[in-house]
């Protein structure tokens, strides 16, 4: 799954169930870091860096969850539940 920049815009309705099943089977973050470098606008910088700021930092996972919401490519309650089966997964894990 690793990924560069250049290659890791999501661009297709299936390329994005395939990224949030890589999030729900706890993928490691640095796989899916590429993801959220491709799709990050100027904007999106701004809000993460405010939420950094105020003590409320969202994880690489629940990031490109939300990227890819906003995309359309997804839903919000398929986002929510990739993030839900990484708690999950990861929760067993530890």
């Amino acid at each position: 799954m690793a990924q560069d920049t250049a290659t890791a815009v999501i661009a297709t309705r299936e390329e994005a169930l395939g990224v949030l099943e890589a999030i729900g089977v706890g993928r490691p973050e640095s796989e899916l870091i590429p993801f959220v470098r491709a799709m990050t606008s100027h904007d999106d910088e701004q809000t993460f860096a405010v939420m950094r700021g105020s003590g409320n930092e969202m994880s690489v996972p629940t990031q490109l969850a939300s990227l890819l919401e906003s995309t359309g490519l997804v839903s919000m309650d398929e986002a929510f539940a990739a993030l839900k089966t990484r708690r999950e997964t990861t929760r067993g894990q530890a």
